[in-house]
């Protein structure tokens, strides 16, 4: 950068005027230049006219200054009394200029304003405070004070202490102190004092004028809340397990948090170094946000400032953020419909349950088609076919397919052949494949006792006119779904846990289903292992999780880059496997299987039975057959 004391001044310029200029020059070429993403704002309010004027040839000269370099262009907007946007509005007599114009610029975060009094600021401040305005609270704001108060200091106090009510921290206010331009801030949070918006002096250009390469001994707008030096915040929320739990500490005679966002927030508070004022709320409802931006139940305590943070799972929603200041997604869940159980399986229902339909028709008629053609071969009496395709001395080739269906080992009558061989190969791995599967889930079944499923699809819950319990952020996502469906709002009357009761109630006939997050169904099922909760198959939609703070809170920058950082770390997924044991389905932990009942094994003491009958009617029928050749012969035939 070539020497900033070169460029050249009207002779009616102070060499105090030289040093403030020069002064915010070498910040907008040094910070606002490389470290923005939109160009600097400068304005100016003053509320005496030689000020005013005063303050417009300081801008204009710090704009031919900054766009003097070459083929460097910086680009600023210019806002202020002396520069109103509005212009063509009066004219025209409409705001169409001024909002297409904040429209250009939709995250303006880097501020110069001259100010030259109280009045000038309050300006300013209805400026900030205006949403069509777009300004970034979390943005940087440079003051620039030439009022001409002797002692400058009330009114940077006042100043920073409206500042800090719509959370902006990251300001500094610049102005002449013994002839050089110097910057004061606050430090609202430090070791001796909480919430404090005194000013502090930061740092001085004193000697800007002599140094081409001028230096700062301190960063330009140091980082307020990384450390908060224990103070204290307000946390707004309620007991929602496995979110949020909250326990007595009898030590201390406080609550402390538990439960995946409770250790979440926790951790924050101790890597932020600030305390927590637990505050639950009575009504237990997050409330509803309409389109006047008034609010219900917690979200209306939020928008009057009640607390720093409100958390207890929320779902992100752009109504909500249109009040509130989300956080950055920690956790992503998803929505799933817990369903009224279906009339239980019987016992014989069970063994068939494993294979689809599909498969036993396959199945039977490949089946039934090698016993009609082992008998087939086998009464054609012995011929080098029925050696080809069975063997030589095969004679109980029908026991041979049944033993080997079942599991079972040949030991004699191997066939020699290789086509027999093919074919014998062909039918063990066939049945050893589907008897495997069969098996294990037969097993599963077993062990589960699920119910049969009354409904697999959302069409199928509309069809049964099932009404639908749902948090109001997801009506219209469901609505989008399926217009049809018949949805009601869970609130504070009906709780997820008072529905997801009644839907486990065995005597409860009703015809209801309730949308939750899976982190909800799970926790419920891993609770209530003998009355688990049936969910649909398919999944609903998929939403981030936050906890939102007030409007442009001076903590979302901070809390962002740590709940980055648990991310990319592991912690949240940590805590998930700390808190849910179990899958969505309902089903233990591998090494917590349970007991099979006797009911469950009915069915098969009932075959079971049923093949001893079997056994006693042919030993009856052999018996028998020493008295008459006829059935002696049936015998022969079958035992071929």
């Amino acid at each position: 950068m070539d020497l900033l004391f070169d460029s050249n001044l009207e002779n009616n310029q102070t060499i105090l005027n030289l040093r403030l200029i020069l002064s915010l020059v070498w910040i907008i070429k040094k910070d606002f230049e490389v470290k923005s993403i939109s160009p600097p704002t400068i304005g100016q309010y003053a509320i005496n006219a030689l000020s005013r004027q005063h303050q417009g040839d300081m801008i204009e000269r710090i704009l031919k200054i900054v766009q003097a370099d070459g083929d460097i262009v910086i680009p600023c907007q210019t806002e202020g009394e002396l520069h109103p946007l509005g212009i063509l509005d009066i004219v025209e007599g409409t705001g169409a200029f001024q909002e297409s114009h904040f429209r250009a610029y939709p995250r303006r975060e880097k501020f110069i304003w001259f100010l030259d009094s109280l009045e000038a600021y309050k300006n300013l401040e209805k400026e900030i405070l205006n949403p069509k305005h777009h300004y970034h609270h979390n943005g940087y704001f440079l003051l620039v004070y030439t009022g001409q108060e002797q002692d400058p200091m009330p009114f940077m106090k006042t100043v920073f202490e409206s500042l800090y009510g719509i959370y902006i921290t990251n300001v500094n206010i610049m102005l002449l102190e013994d002839q050089h331009p110097v910057l004061y801030t606050y430090f609202p949070f430090a070791p001796n004092k909480c919430h404090s918006p005194d000013p502090e002096y930061l740092t001085s250009f004193k000697g800007i004028e002599s140094y081409a390469n001028f230096t700062l001994n301190r960063k330009l707008f140091p980082i307020k809340v990384a450390n908060m030096h224990g103070c204290n915040l307000t946390i707004l929320t309620w007991e929602y397990l496995p979110y949020m739990k909250l326990e007595f500490n009898v030590a201390t005679g406080k609550l402390r948090l538990d439960g995946i966002e409770g250790s979440l927030i926790t951790l924050l508070s101790e890597r932020m170094n600030f305390s927590l004022t637990i505050k639950e709320a009575k009504t237990k409802d997050r409330g509803v946000v309409y389109p006047n931006q008034t609010a219900t139940g917690v979200s209306k305590m939020m928008i009057n400032k009640e607390a720093n943070i409100t958390i207890v799972c929320y779902l992100y929603s752009k109504a909500r953020a249109e009040v509130m200041l989300p956080s950055r997604s920690y956790l992503g869940l998803s929505f799933y419909l817990a369903i009224p159980h279906g009339r239980a399986l019987n016992p014989f229902e069970r063994l068939m349950k494993p294979f689809h339909y599909i498969i036993w028709s396959c199945f039977s008629s490949s089946l039934i088609f090698a016993i009609v053609f082992v008998c087939l071969i086998r009464f054609m009496g012995k011929t080098q076919l029925q050696d080809f395709l069975l063997g030589p001395n095969n004679r109980t080739p029908l026991l041979n397919l049944l033993l080997t269906l079942f599991g079972g080992v040949i030991y004699r009558s191997l066939p020699y052949r290789n086509f027999a061989r093919y074919i014998l190969t062909l039918w063990i791995i066939y049945t050893m494949v589907l008897r495997t599967a069969y098996l294990a889930e037969l097993f599963k079944i077993l062990q589960d006792g699920n119910s049969r499923k009354t409904m697999s699809t959302l069409k199928d819950v509309v069809e049964q006119n099932c009404t639908v319990y749902a948090f109001p952020a997801v009506v219209e996502v469901l609505k989008s779904l399926d217009s049809h469906m018949n949805i009601r709002h869970l609130d504070g009357k009906n709780t997820p846990q008072k529905i997801l009761e009644r839907l486990t109630d065995p005597t409860n006939k009703e015809n209801i289903a309730v949308c939750l997050y899976d982190f909800s169904l799970r926790w419920y099922n891993q609770v209530n292992p003998s009355r688990r909760v049936q969910v649909l198959p398919q999944r609903l939609m998929t939403s981030p999780i936050v906890f939102f703070m007030p409007a442009h809170s001076y903590l979302s920058f901070q809390t962002g880059e740590l709940i980055f950082q648990m991310l990319q770390s592991g912690i949240t997924k940590r805590l998930e496997s700390f808190f849910l044991h179990t899958t969505l389905s309902g089903s233990l932990a591998e090494d917590e299987h349970s007991m099979l009942s006797l009911n469950q094994l009915s069915a098969v003491f009932w075959i079971y039975a049923a093949l001893l009958l079997l056994s006693v009617i042919i030993f009856v029928v052999e018996l028998c057959s020493k008295k008459s050749k006829r059935m002696r012969n049936v015998i022969k035939s079958l035992s071929k």
